[in-house]
């Protein structure tokens, strides 16, 4: 017996590792790249993390709840506050409750953490002078001047500039009793109001985003779908590439997949299922038609120069595609170049620390790769919060 000692770094590397798989994101290869920057440029502000609309006024509802505490209080004060909503939300029945499922511990991951850029990017969390996103100390800081003075409704009174624009009313359940993650018809046109404002990107045309909002329905059945495509405006051709791009991403894992399965039985002389393999080969003949239509330049152009490795890994990619080719082998070493970037974690080195990585996958419980998502799903639960409202 004896004690292993594992560093704070080390203890959140681990747990950052063990969220990711959690949220399925996989990125051996750095797809994720393209994920981040069409997702970013379709739908500013979002997250895979983000659950239900309503966090986006919870949030700031909070913090001027806490008026008047700073620092380590204010921490510990915010901290309680959203384990008890998290508490009351799942009484309520809701199952889309930001830290439900450690309830009653407090979530690792909590409203405040995961809806702080949103809140800024949609015009909800007022920008510094300087125009850079007000920190959460600092919110609590702007906030200490309301003290205990109220209004009428018990709400706190902002005498200067508050780090939030003027709220929707809070409901009468807010301080105690049944609530929900469901929007009051107010509190969707107040985010309405911001969402259908949001630009792509570094441009001045309306984001995706925006244009969905502007529609009042519910969400489209899918972000290929006829109905996205037609309000797409000058994303159309983007979103086309998008498409393209999640194919062969979803393509480009099938593959990491099947290399690593092939070294695994043929190099460190381990049996293997054909798991990934075969599900490489579906992959191919369910996205590769489509993937195989990407314009590497035109998707540079859209989204700027993606990392020289990244690049030659997609490229490569397509060509495979093209080919018909049946075999991913010829694809190991621009795989491996690009998996180098993870270090002392890539699996794919035919060196001893490769074959420990290696160890430590299994095949049989690998997920199947797939293409990529640009947080549709989360798109798809915000529209759906604004059309039914009540």
């Amino acid at each position: 017996m004896g004690w292993t000692y594992l560093s704070r770094e080390a203890l959140a590397r681990a747990k950052a590792q063990m969220d990711e798989e959690s949220m399925g994101v996989r990125d051996e290869i750095g797809f994720l790249t393209i994920h981040q920057r069409y997702a970013d440029h379709f739908f500013p502000g979002t997250s895979v993390l983000h659950t239900r609309a309503r966090y986006a006024i919870f949030v700031p509802w909070l913090f001027e709840d806490l008026a008047g505490l700073t620092g380590p209080a204010a921490d510990r004060a915010l901290r309680e506050r959203e384990r008890v909503l998290a508490g009351r939300l799942r009484e309520a029945g809701e199952s889309q409750v930001i830290g439900g499922r450690v309830f009653p511990k407090p979530s690792s991951q909590p409203p405040s953490t995961v809806y702080w850029n949103a809140l800024a990017v949609w015009g909800i969390l007022r920008p510094r002078l300087d125009g850079r996103t007000i920190s959460r100390a600092h919110a609590h800081r702007l906030l200490k001047g309301v003290r205990a003075a109220t209004d009428d409704d018990g709400q706190p009174l902002l005498g200067f500039d508050p780090p939030f624009v003027p709220l929707p009313k809070r409901p009468d359940s807010w301080r105690g009793g049944s609530i929900t993650l469901r929007l009051a018809v107010a509190e969707a046109e107040f985010l309405r109001e911001r969402l259908a404002q949001l630009r792509g990107s570094g441009g001045h045309e309306l984001s995706l985003l925006a244009r969905l909002v502007r529609t009042d329905a519910a969400s489209p059945p899918g972000m290929w779908a006829d109905e996205t495509r037609a309000i797409a405006g000058p994303d159309r051709a983007p979103l086309a590439r998008a498409q393209q791009a999640a194919n062969l991403a979803g393509v480009g894992r099938a593959v990491y997949d099947a290399l690593l399965e092939h070294v695994v039985e043929a190099d460190d002389k381990r049996e293997a299922s054909t798991r990934h393999r075969d599900h490489l080969a579906s992959t191919v003949a369910e996205y590769g038609a489509v993937a195989a239509k990407l314009d590497v330049d035109a998707l540079e152009a859209d989204i700027g120069a993606l990392p020289l490795k990244l690049r030659a890994v997609v490229t490569a990619t397509k060509e495979w595609i093209a080919s018909k080719s049946t075999d991913p082998r010829p694809l190991f070493e621009v795989y491996a170049a690009a998996e180098a970037r993870k270090g002392p974690r890539a699996r794919l080195p035919l060196t001893p620390n490769g074959r420990a990585r290696r160890l430590e996958w299994s095949n049989d419980e690998h997920g199947l790769a797939g293409p990529l998502h640009y947080r549709w799903e989360q798109v798809s639960m915000l529209l759906n919060d604004l059309a039914n409202a009540e």
